[in-house]
């Protein structure tokens, strides 16, 4: 470009960025004009920078893996320069980074062009990887066809990466400054995206091919469910097939979680059915690019006939820690949920299980949980079901007279030693927050308690407090019960979000749209069910009639509540995979199919977006 068209490109600009228009035609691109009026209505700052970070991407994932070579080769090639490569995936988020040159280093770090920062052209304005994605072709960029100020700087080409099945995998980038770019930039950056490609083609291929020939021999020789999981394929044998469908997602989203290691491992479930242990083999072609998983009931034997001792001889995933303390013996009907109290996952009703054994048995119990998980409406429930004969007595810890409340029941449970005046349960609520009197008169009812009172100690934290008189105290509880957060009881979101409209508005029989509930069902919830229910009702205002949409959940939900604030192409992406499932009644193959991608690819999508039991 010459001082001219640059001056008028310049002018052009921010002409557009005042008024939202181009005063000059065929001094830009119209492909420009494009990008500049999506990064307007996506709201992007032209004079400033604010790019989303996320430190937990895959960096050594497959398609960083096959680029690496690719890369290599292109920055020497390109050695002495003063150009940077780069590599992002398919939202924009950059993977890889080689620089050679010092000073274009410490400005690119200037404007945040790095692993783990995303440069799509929502967050970045236009720009070579942004524009390049939302085209899906590739984009030059130079100077101050840069939406923003920041990049004007600078010039940079993009070329899409696509994967073996043509969907896109990620952007290519080649960035230089500004007065040093030239047609050069496209053609490098093209043909390093070609050769990414011609790898993506060339590994994927052998390693499926070396998945299904490991798949077909584990078939071979085991009776029982077998799976194979690549990054874009999920196999099952008949036996695999007829799992519960949560068993099967349970399975898959289990290798996937862990990856492709070195050697073959173990490790434990708890299945519809009961335990099981996963013998996960890796299957490596140069890398694992896939595990297969053999799913062996615990009461088997697993030495299995034709089974090698040294494959498996690894060290086994250590038992999971206990949630909660038990009576042997307990009835199996003790687990089911607690009446007029929402929830049916595995965690709720484990709780609801050791609930009711201890009440039968008025063993002295500490309920521990995070603020709003429902451990006092867990208790009373417990209280109603199990010892509906009993006195329901609170105490709360935080209360300057709570020391001679308990000193009271101590002396009467002193005066009654077998119980003879009445069953009591005595509910102590925020016993953590006793004073020393508090404490010596807790401890001082313990010592003296009848066989027909139950003492209920609610702690709100996760664990017993570890120092101080309050954690001595608690420790000498017969038994203790753990109330799981709701982020660790996402069943759970859905009968709650029901249960809690219908209280909320009882007149209405307002729903969630299944948009909604994905969303609900995604979130962290630090505050809990009190949280949900606060989130609830204003979602109710905002909509005086019919059911919830996602436009109606708070705004500060959707940045604090979730487990991470999603991108507008995220949200979409999310939607549609609802929708799919929702067509599909979850199932996840269907789904995938109607998508046009891959089994596990969808898998890993729903735990991106924390979706479960959409549709079923």
């Amino acid at each position: 470009m010459n001082g001219r068209s640059r001056s008028a490109l310049d002018r052009a600009r921010e002409y557009f960025v005042d008024r939202g228009s181009v005063n000059a035609r065929g001094v830009v691109r119209p492909e420009i004009v494009d990008s500049w009026e999506r990064s307007r209505n996506a709201g992007v700052d032209a004079t400033r920078l604010a790019l989303p970070y996320e430190p937990d991407l895959d960096f050594d994932g497959s398609l960083t893996h096959c680029a690496r070579p690719v890369l290599d080769d292109l920055a020497e090639r390109l050695s002495g320069m003063s150009v940077a490569v780069v590599l992002t995936d398919a939202d924009g988020r950059v993977l890889e980074r080689r620089v050679g040159e010092g000073e274009l280093q410490r400005r690119l770090d200037e404007i945040s062009l790095a692993p783990g920062f995303s440069y799509a052209e929502e967050f970045a304005g236009t720009n070579g990887v942004g524009t390049s994605l939302e085209g899906a072709t590739p984009a030059l960029v130079v100077g101050a066809e840069h939406f923003s100020e920041r990049l004007q700087a600078f010039a940079c080409a993009g070329a899409p990466v696509r994967g073996p099945d043509g969907a896109l995998a990620g952007i290519l980038d080649v960035t230089c400054l500004r007065a040093e770019a030239n047609d050069l930039m496209r053609f490098l950056a093209q043909q390093a995206a070609t050769d990414i490609e011609d790898v993506l083609r060339e590994r994927g291929g052998a390693g499926v091919r070396r998945v299904m020939a490991a798949f077909r021999a584990t078939c071979a020789r085991a009776r029982g469910p077998v799976l194979a999981v690549t990054e874009d394929i999920v196999m099952a044998n008949r036996a695999a097939r007829a799992l519960p469908a949560g068993d099967q997602d349970q399975v898959t989203m289990r290798a996937i979680d862990v990856g492709t290691g070195a050697r073959p491992w173990q490790e434990r479930v708890l299945l519809a059915d009961g335990p099981a242990r996963l013998m996960i083999t890796p299957v490596p072609t140069g890398r694992p690019v896939g595990v297969v998983i053999e799913v062996v009931p615990s009461r088997s034997n697993l030495r299995l006939a034709g089974r090698e001792e040294p494959l498996h001889r690894v060290l086994p995933a250590p038992p999971a820690p206990a949630r909660s303390s038990a009576l042997p013996g307990a009835g199996p009907g003790l687990d089911r949920p607690l009446a007029g109290l929402a929830g049916d996952s595995r965690a709720w009703r484990a709780a609801a299980r050791a609930l009711r054994t201890a009440a039968s048995a008025a063993r002295s119990t500490v309920v521990l949980g995070e603020p709003g998980t429902g451990k006092a409406a867990a208790v009373r429930a417990v209280h109603g079901e199990m010892r509906p004969t009993a006195r329901w007595v609170t105490v709360d810890g935080s209360d300057p007279e709570a020391a001679v409340v308990l000193a009271g029941y101590a002396s009467e449970a002193s005066a009654s030693p077998q119980g003879s005046r009445s069953a009591a349960t005595v509910a102590i609520r925020h016993a953590e927050a006793l004073d020393a009197a508090g404490a010596g008169a807790l401890t001082a009812l313990l010592e003296e308690v009848p066989p027909t009172w139950w003492v209920v100690g609610l702690v709100t934290a996760e664990r017993t407090p570890e120092h101080g008189q309050i954690g001595e105290v608690l420790a000498g509880f017969a038994t203790s019960v753990l109330i799981d957060p709701l982020r660790r009881r996402p069943d759970d979101i859905p009968l709650l979000a029901t249960a809690l409209l219908a209280r909320l508005a009882p007149a209405r029989r307002a729903g969630c749209t299944p948009e909604a509930a994905a969303l609900l069902a995604g979130a962290r919830w630090p505050g809990n069910v009190t949280q949900l229910a606060d989130v609830l009702r204003r979602a109710l205002a905002a909509r005086p009639a019919g059911d919830i949409t996602p436009a109606d959940l708070p705004g500060e939900f959707a940045v604090s509540g979730t487990r991470r604030r999603l991108t507008p192409l995220e949200a979409a992406e999310r939607d549609l995979i609802v929708s799919a499932l929702v067509e599909a009644n979850g199932n996840r193959s269907q789904a995938a199919a109607a998508l046009g991608i891959g089994r596990a690819t969808l898998y890993r999508r729903l735990r991106a977006f924390g979706i479960t039991d959409v549709g079923r």
